[in-house]
Order: structure tokens, then C-alpha cells, then sequence
């Protein structure tokens, strides 16, 4: 790599998006780990993953004064009281240097005596390959003089403006890794498929058109290296760990940036946050609820839902697959058409978010037109929104008389006892914090997260469950 590369990678402007990542740092910034500069936060907390399993939740947030994200690449490293129940993984995806996109922790970081969940920094020489070390069946065994180099975040992931995020830029391109976030939960160990943590609308409507990122105004659709679709919403900084067993005590994130100086120089500084967990006592589960559409197959639909004790908000997310793409189809159906037209179920899921405060059992209305819009030219002046989630009856008239079924869709419910949508949130707003609250009153960041459930054509809800040998999220998007 170049010294050019190397300063580009480590101080270029990163875009704003909208999507869960904010602007970075004008070239002009030397210290990018000074208070007066930066913040970073982080709390932790315990995960009620699908009904009872104990994993580890947290939250970070790393901004300027302004808001926007702290830097355009960093390394992080959070250690812990915590224990593996993961197996390892090895390298060798987009990012060679992450074993996270192929499902689990590093060798390494499962057996240190101080368990550590890391990243690797964009220093390491250029040419060197990944390797994971000399454990069999590890695939990739270092070569003489060369040290295990593959961790959890890789050269991909970094602490951002609303948490953990394969975000980093690479020096050659200028653009980030991925713009998507991390599927959930990490490491994920359960027979459900994760999620990816999109939020849409009605919740996160940036542009206030009521349809969310998939209005076509701020950004184009497109692929990014990891071959993830993007911006299919905003980023909502959800970071579960399953396969991690925490434990109280003292928690601890570093952020690692590399900065180059006279001459050439490379040095790293670092900035580090620490947080307690007083508490094992998990929230209570919950249920996704059933999303009934409209009898006069308007495209909009309805559910009832209420708040468990301990829980203070939460969302409710609903995915719309398309007819016959549902994960739950017995051979998914790979970017279906249907009513909602090029921006539709045809590029990637649509996601829809709901954010639930009330405690009593309530009735939440789905509308029934804040789908993509169907208008591929005319800017903010043709705004053209689709049904929400299309009927047999609007897929069929889309493809133009065939019969076609109504489409499939997948819901969640999210519960936290801290403020997570207000944080999640202020990245769109006029004015952005640059440290929004990220714990209870106690100081934890406590999650509770249902088991999803797939409607399909409109039936029953039925738990979402891998089908064979364990595939990533992303799968499900392509």
C-alpha cells in the first residue's frame, strides 16, 4: 500500500448517508481521539435472545461535536468478563480478515486468557495473508513469522456514529467496506435466521415523504463490496453477541486510530470507555405479533401489541420478502416482483419499523401505501408510493394477469429498557447529539428480542428457522 493509500484510508471524509452512518472528519483534523474533538460512549447489557438464551448486548456511539461519525476508519477492541460458548471461525470473505461473515469469533480471541472481541488494523503490511493460527481445523495456518492476523471485526468493522459497523473505508477505493449493518445477533448460534437491523418506515422517515429511504431522493440503489444492497433504511446500532456468556463487572471498548504524520509516520492512538453490568436478570420475552392485512386489500394491515414489564419501548419490524421469498418458502425466491415496483421486493426486502411505547395492549394500523415509490425520475416532485405490503390481487395486476400470490413477510419484535430509538433517531434529525443517552437509569443497555415470524400469503405467522446448514442474513437480501 501506498503512503498516499495509507493517508487517504486513514483520514478521507466519510459521506454522509443517512443510512446509519454520518460524515467524518475534514482531512484537517490531527487528533481524532482528543475530547475536544470526539466522544465515545458505550454500555452494555444482557440480551433475551428467542425466549431465554443469555447473550450480551451493546451500545456505542463514537461523534463529533456535530454529530457526525468521529473518523472514517478505527479498530476496536472490546473486552470484558465475558466467556465464548461460539466456536471459532476462520477468514476468507470480502474482508479475508473477519471471521464475523463467517459466523463466529477468531481462534485467537477464544482462547486468550482475557477473551477479547477485536478488529485488525488496516496497518498490517500490505501482502500479508490472513491466517488463523496453528489450531486444527482452523483452514488458514499462519506461515513462519507471521502472527494470527483474523479477528471478529476484521478490516471492515469500526465503532461509528451509532455503534459497531462494517463502515471502515479501504484506502484504494474511498468507500466504505459495506453500508449495511451487521445482520444480528453476532456469532448467531440459534437455529433463527438473523435479522438485519434496517430501520423504515413509519419510524425512520428521513425525508419525510412517509416512505422512508425507499423514496429514491437521497440515495441511488446500488451494491456494495460485500455485495450487500444499500440504503434500505437507517441504521437503528443494534449489537447483540449470542454465543457469549457475559458476567458482571467492568467492560471495557477501545477504539484504535491510526493516524499518519510528518514524513510519513504512522502512529495509532487510542481512546477507551468503560461500563458496567450490575445485572444477569434478563427482560422478559416477547412475541412477535401477528400483522393482519386489511379485509379490503388496501396493501395496509394491522396488530395489537403491548410493552412487558421492564421493557420501555420497542420495535416492531416487519420485512416484506415478496410473494414466494420468504426464508420459510421451501426455495426462496431470489429478489421477487411484485406490486411495489423497480424499488420494490425486486431490489432487496423492504423494511418497515414501528416504535412501540405503551405499556397496555393497543392496536398499531400499518398504512397501506407507504411502499418504494413506483416513480423511478421526477425527484421529490413524483413521489409515487406503493402498497405496503401487496395482495394477491396487486401482485397479479403487476405482472400483468398472472396469478401471483400475496407477499411473504417476516415480523420481530425488539424490546430495550434504554432510550435505543431516540439514539438510533438523532443521526436524522436537524440537529444531532453528540452523545444521546444510551443506558437506563442503572447505567445497563438491556435487550429482549422475539423469535420472527414469517406470513406467508397472508396465513398463519410461523417461526423463522434455518433450514439446513446455517446461512448469513445477508443471504436472504441478495
Amino acid at each position: 500500500m501506498t503512503k498516499r493509500a495509507l493517508c487517504l484510508l486513514l483520514l478521507i471524509v466519510l459521506a454522509s448517508c443517512s443510512g446509519g452512518g454520518t460524515g467524518g472528519p475534514a482531512i484537517s483534523s490531527v487528533n481524532p481521539t482528543s475530547p475536544s474533538y470526539s466522544s465515545l460512549q458505550f454500555a452494555v447489557g444482557t440480551a433475551n435472545l428467542y425466549n431465554g438464551t443469555l447473550g450480551l448486548n451493546v451500545v456505542s456511539t463514537f461523534r463529533q461535536k456535530d454529530g457526525a461519525s468521529a473518523t472514517g476508519v478505527n479498530t476496536p477492541a472490546i473486552t470484558g468478563p465475558f466467556t465464548f460458548t461460539a466456536p471459532f471461525a476462520s477468514g476468507g470473505s470480502t474482508d479475508p480478515y473477519s471471521t464475523l461473515l463467517n459466523g463466529g469469533p477468531s481462534f485467537t480471541e477464544t482462547t486468550a486468557a482475557s477473551p477479547a472481541i477485536t478488529g485488525t488494523p488496516q496497518t498490517v503490511a500490505p501482502g500479508t495473508p490472513f491466517c488463523d493460527g496453528n489450531a486444527p481445523p482452523a483452514p488458514v495456518v499462519c506461515q513462519g513469522g507471521i502472527p494470527p492476523n483474523t479477528t471478529t471485526f476484521g478490516q471492515s468493522g469500526g465503532v461509528f456514529a451509532m455503534g459497531l459497523a462494517p463502515y471502515n473505508h479501504q484506502g484504494f477505493t474511498g468507500q466504505s467496506w459495506s453500508y449495511q449493518p451487521y445482520a444480528q445477533p453476532f456469532y448467531a448460534s440459534t437455529t433463527h435466521v438473523p435479522f438485519i437491523p434496517w430501520g423504515g418506515p413509519p419510524a425512520f422517515d428521513p425525508d419525510g415523504t412517509g416512505l422512508g429511504e425507499r423514496d429514491g431522493l437521497a440515495i441511488n440503489a446500488g451494491v456494495d463490496s460485500f455485495g450487500d444492497p444499500y440504503f434500505l433504511g437507517v441504521g437503528e446500532g443494534v449489537t447483540v453477541f449470542d454465543g457469549v456468556t457475559p458476567r458482571v463487572g467492568t467492560y471495557t471498548l477501545t477504539v484504535a486510530i491510526a493516524t499518519v504524520g510528518n514524513g510519513g509516520a504512522i502512529s495509532t492512538s487510542s481512546v477507551n470507555k468503560a461500563a458496567n453490568l450490575r445485572s444477569l436478570a434478563l427482560l422478559p420475552t416477547i412475541s412477535a405479533p401477528a400483522v393482519t392485512p386489511n379485509a379490503n386489500g388496501d396493501g395496509g394491515a394491522s396488530f395489537t401489541t403491548s410493552l412487558p414489564a421492564g421493557v420501555t419501548e420497542a420495535y416492531v419490524q416487519i420485512v416484506d420478502y415478496g410473494p414466494g421469498g420468504g426464508p420459510n418458502e421451501a426455495s426462496p425466491a431470489s429478489n421477487p416482483t411484485n406490486c411495489q415496483g423497480a424499488r420494490g421486493t425486486a431490489f432487496a426486502p423492504v423494511y418497515y419499523t414501528f416504535h412501540i411505547t405503551t405499556a397496555a395492549m393497543s392496536a398499531y394500523q400499518v398504512p397501506s401505501t407507504i411502499g418504494p415509490s413506483l416513480a423511478t425520475t421526477g425527484g421529490a416532485g413524483n413521489i409515487e408510493p406503493s402498497p405496503t405490503l401487496c395482495t394477491a390481487a396487486q401482485n397479479t395486476a403487476a405482472n400483468g394477469g398472472t396469478a401471483t400470490p400475496a407477499d411473504d413477510y417476516v415480523v420481530q419484535m425488539i424490546g430495550f429498557d434504554y432510550p435505543a430509538f431516540e439514539a438510533a433517531h438523532s443521526l436524522i434529525e436537524q440537529t444531532t447529539a453528540q452523545n444521546p443517552t444510551i443506558a437506563n437509569a442503572g447505567g445497563q443497555a438491556d435487550i429482549t428480542i422475539s423469535i420472527p415470524a414469517e406470513q406467508d400469503a397472508g396465513g398463519a405467522p410461523l417461526p423463522v428457522r434455518r433450514k439446513g446448514t446455517p446461512r448469513s442474513a445477508r443471504t436472504y437480501i441478495r
